[in-house]
């Protein structure tokens, strides 16, 4: 299991806020939420809570789930008056008080789903989780994209305070459980006085097909609203 969520959490945290455009983000979701009306949302791969002030702010009833205390506790402690909001579940297995207009899976979080039973548990569960006529939107890289142009090595550098860190990526084919690769990423830390550290990452991660996530969808009992078609693939989904 990756490390970035739990031991890296805090490097995630700093090195996401550079590498994403948070508020580009939210206004695409925002968009689509606008467009369909909905105001309850669930977001699940909440992480370090990033994109919860926007939600927030803009005055949806918001929920973040992630699945790891590591990214919740960050979550909590830079946004005390939202603490409640952060909360911690498995997207195969929600279990969940309330249910919610939509869901929003965010962060190619829906990669992490590598075998065909966990897709199929995370779209049941999640189906579980809506109200009726409530929406799932969740994007997917592009498996005819990506995997034909895996990067040997990549890298990115962020810098945070008086903290230098550089990621060091590096890809392979695995294609075990579906279109799935194997990522290993070297983490250089930095920090001023002390003695560098470098912590090593390897995870598994899954792409998929257009036609493969619309039969996932229709076996589940979603009707496919529409598919917009830019660096991934973003699904927006009725339950029916």
């Amino acid at each position: 299991m990756t490390k970035l969520y739990s031991e890296l959490a805090q490097v995630y945290h700093e090195m996401y806020r550079s590498i994403f455009d948070y508020e580009r983000e939210f206004h695409f979701y925002d968009g689509l939420l606008r467009k369909y009306a909905r105001r309850s949302i669930l977001e699940i791969g909440c992480g370090s809570g990033n994109l919860a002030p926007y939600f927030l702010k803009a005055g949806y009833e918001y929920t973040g789930l992630d699945l790891y205390d590591e990214m919740l506790q960050i979550a909590r402690q830079n946004h005390p008056e939202a603490e409640a909001a952060f909360v911690r579940g498995d997207m195969r297995e929600l279990h969940l008080p309330r249910a919610f207009d939509a869901v929003i899976i965010t962060g190619r979080s829906f990669c992490y789903m590598t075998t065909n039973k966990d897709v199929m548990s995370a779209l049941q569960s999640i189906y579980r989780t809506l109200r009726e006529k409530g929406i799932l939107i969740f994007d997917s890289f592009k498996a005819d994209e990506l995997l034909p142009n895996l990067k040997k090595e990549s890298g990115q550098e962020v810098e945070s305070g008086d903290t230098k860190y550089r990621r060091v990526n590096r890809t392979s084919l695995n294609l075990e459980t579906g279109w799935t690769w194997n990522w290993e990423a070297e983490y250089h830390i930095e920090k001023k006085g002390q003695e560098k550290k470098v912590i090593t990452d390897r995870s598994v991660l899954r792409a998929f097909t257009e036609d493969e996530l619309k039969l996932f969808l229709q076996l589940n009992g979603y009707n496919i609203l529409e598919i917009i078609k830019e660096n991934t693939l973003t699904f927006v989904a009725q339950a029916m």
